[in-house]
């Protein structure tokens, strides 16, 4: 005997279709839904941010020297800023703990600042005299000592890690003398290309002309082939340079400035040949 009657089978079929035709409804629903989702956002992509706006590049600027600076008492007798010109100074380690504050105060507007000696050397002051010039408001600029002990190109690659690129800041400036230099003297031919070797790189990676800082024994030994079209930094003790085109001036060996312990380099800068103006 069967388990079911016809009739009971032909119930159980008619159940059976509704409920098959119920369930492709119901796919057929969430497929939409997730047709429509998909659209809106799709399962295998993330949305892509916004670009942001795009930023002002930063720039250098140096403050005018106040006209009451008493820094300016470091000027030689008869020689005042000119229009577009402003007072600095240069330092290192050797000027020890530095009151930023009180240089500040005194009228100073830039600082050159040594960053590194050679290879392997980095001025133990570097860091913290870039911090306090820059957090109250004098511009600074980061120099390099080149010595002809190691290659132009070991020096610069130590120079750019104490000193990377800022805007903001002074072009690099490179110091070329023998002084406290080691006592190699090789053929000019070869110390010309290390120091060309370093003003590749630094400026390559600055994207600025560097600052070129030499001593007359220096010139003597090598002339100075990469000063050509570069910004050059002048000594001149007693008056201004007689040659007109200098971007820096170094004035003095024995300055005096507040905030300063020690004698301390006196410069002043023309923004405007930094710039190529």
């Amino acid at each position: 005997m069967p388990r079911f009657s016809r009739a009971d089978v032909y119930r159980r079929q008619y159940k059976a279709i509704v409920a098959i035709f119920a369930a492709s409804c119901m796919l057929v629903s969430i497929g939409t839904l997730v047709s429509t989702i998909a659209a809106g956002q799709p399962s295998d992509q993330r949305a892509v941010p916004a670009a942001p706006a795009p930023v002002k590049a930063r720039v250098m600027t140096i403050p005018d020297t106040p006209a009451d600076a008493s820094a300016l008492t470091n000027l030689p007798r008869g020689v005042d800023l000119r229009e577009g010109e402003s007072l600095g100074i240069d330092v290192s380690s050797h000027q020890k703990t530095i009151d930023w504050g009180d240089v500040a105060d005194a009228g100073v507007s830039f600082a050159y600042i040594k960053a590194t000696e050679g290879t392997g050397y980095t001025d133990p002051k570097f860091a913290a005299n870039w911090e306090g010039a820059t957090k109250n408001g004098i511009t600074p600029g980061a120099y390099h000592y080149f010595t002809l002990c190691s290659p132009g190109a070991d020096q610069a690659r130590d120079f750019l890690k104490a000193a990377p690129p800022d805007s903001v800041a002074l072009p690099p400036a490179l110091d070329l003398e023998f002084d406290g230099a080691c006592d190699e003297r090789p053929e000019a031919q070869h110390a010309n290309a290390e120091v060309a070797d370093f003003v590749s790189i630094v400026e390559k990676a600055w994207g600025r002309k560097l600052v070129i800082y030499s001593s007359a024994e220096w010139r003597r030994h090598y002339d100075l082939p990469h000063a050509e079209g570069r910004p050059t930094w002048l000594f001149s003790g007693s008056s201004r340079p007689e040659e007109d085109r200098w971007a820096v001036w170094q004035l003095r060996f024995d300055g005096t400035v507040d905030g300063i312990s020690t004698k301390v380099d006196i410069d002043v800068i023309r923004p405007a040949h930094l710039r190529g103006d």
